[in-house]
């Protein structure tokens, strides 16, 4: 097997949405992606299914090629992720985590629990078409492995 994916949690499939980077007003940028997976998913039903363990997470970023706008297909697939992970743990910020003000999902208590990660970046031909596929799954159990 070439990753560890298991158990599925989660699969999400977002379109005609723009991935980010984690550059410029990133709490925006992340408050906009956490609503656009809320109104597909039950939090409260998937937060029960990743307590106490480890993930696997694959994404693919589908961008438009076909724009003269080239901060809109050129992007880093580890900027992008950034935004990801923050708005599927507890907190979006550090501030945040520093005043214990919950509000990311809380899918994963810290993105230090996702143990392997599968990116993927695709080029589409319209904005309707960008987007992102989001899968979690389960990688192992905590008490397996702390």
């Amino acid at each position: 097997m070439m990753f560890g994916f298991k158990k599925h949690i989660l699969h999400v499939q977002i379109r005609d949405f723009e991935p980010q980077t984690d550059n410029n007003n990133p709490i925006e940028r992340k408050k906009d992606l956490l609503e656009k997976i809320k109104k597909q998913i039950d939090v409260e039903t998937i937060k029960k299914k990743c307590e106490k363990i480890f993930f696997s997470l694959k994404v693919t970023y589908y961008l438009n090629k076909n724009t003269k706008i080239e901060g809109q297909y050129i992007k880093d697939l580890d900027n992008m992720t950034k935004i990801l992970s923050d708005t599927l743990t507890d907190y979006l910020t550090k501030q945040d985590k520093d005043l214990d003000n919950k509000t990311g999902l809380g899918l994963i208590r810290d993105d230090k629990d996702i143990h392997e990660l599968h990116l993927v970046k695709k080029f589409v031909e319209t904005n309707s078409e960008q987007g992102i596929d989001i899968t979690l799954y389960k990688w192992a159990d905590k008490k397996n492995l702390d």
